[in-house]
């Protein structure tokens, strides 16, 4: 495997080589072709947005958090900034059965059980495929799920969410 150093720049995913499979980052990283695009798609936007969304506040004047808003109706996820995050069904379902019962622990089995109606016990690492899906859509500036190792998962922070049914 032939590794290449490089340095992130602007839009350095344009400097990947076709031919790589792979690509070094930094003396201690080796991310693939569609990771890079990602991290380099997220730094982007992190700028971006700290250049173009004021500070927003309370009446205290302290800063507010923005809200990831659920339209329930429209089964649609809506960001902070404004765009509309793309979930399947099932990552739809499962953030707000998250969302609906934050704080609390949820067992894989009963994840599978509310979201997907299996009634038995599979084997499966469906919950956690779904759970990473939803978390590289948000992005890291909303880590809202947490995962409680050996048990499941929990939705933390709920203040940064608001469900609107209609």
């Amino acid at each position: 495997m032939e590794e290449r150093a490089m340095t992130l720049e602007p839009a350095a995913a344009d400097f990947v080589p076709e031919d790589a499979g792979l690509v070094e980052v930094t003396a201690r990283f080796v991310v693939n072709r569609e990771d890079l695009a990602l991290l380099e798609r997220v730094l982007t936007r992190n700028a971006e947005l700290r250049e173009t969304i004021p500070a927003q506040s309370t009446m205290d004047g302290a800063p507010m958090t923005p809200h990831l808003r659920i339209l329930v109706a429209a089964r649609q996820i809506v960001s902070p900034d404004g765009t509309h995050v793309r979930l399947t069904r099932l990552e739809f379902d499962l953030l707000l059965f998250l969302a609906r019962n934050p704080g609390r622990v949820h067992h894989r089995n009963t994840l599978l059980a509310a979201v997907w109606d299996f009634s038995s016990e599979p084997r499966t690492r469906t919950v956690d495929v779904h759970v990473r899906r939803i978390r590289n859509k948000l992005g890291p500036e909303l880590d809202l799920i947490t995962t409680v190792r050996g048990v499941g998962y929990r939705l933390d922070q709920p203040d940064r969410l608001h469900i609107i049914k209609d």
